[in-house]
């Protein structure tokens, strides 16, 4: 019962976003206003989990920081043989700490929210 009325509010949440978004957009931005109304609830998520990780959930600046230390770093390699060198470098860096990765603020919160989930969609 709880999660049918977080999913409703969430649902409410994103469809104001969206159409405040979609005027706002609509003249300086056609494309993205064409992009939202095609991928409507796919891209708009987020809004199914906690507001407090909504920013988290919304940016890659964790996968996009990761990705460009491990390219950073295999430019001095040279080249990598195969696939599982690079994945070898890539938990090696990440394990010795060479590379760091932020802890997501309210995982906790998330975690449960993830595997429910995925149990629905297996």
């Amino acid at each position: 019962m709880r999660t049918e009325a977080l999913s409703r509010r969430a649902r409410r949440s994103s469809v104001q976003w969206s159409e405040h978004r979609l005027r706002t957009w609509a003249k300086r931005c056609p494309g993205v206003v064409t992009s939202l109304r095609e991928g409507g609830d796919e891209l708009l998520t987020f809004f199914l989990f906690p507001k407090a990780q909504w920013k988290t959930l919304r940016t890659t600046n964790t996968i996009e920081r990761l990705h460009e230390e491990f390219r950073r770093r295999v430019k001095t390699q040279g080249s990598l043989p195969t696939k599982d060198a690079a994945l070898v470098l890539l938990f090696s860096l990440v394990a010795s700490g060479q590379i760091k990765l932020r802890r997501i603020d309210g995982w906790r919160k998330i975690a449960p929210m993830l595997s429910q989930r995925n149990t629905v969609a297996a």
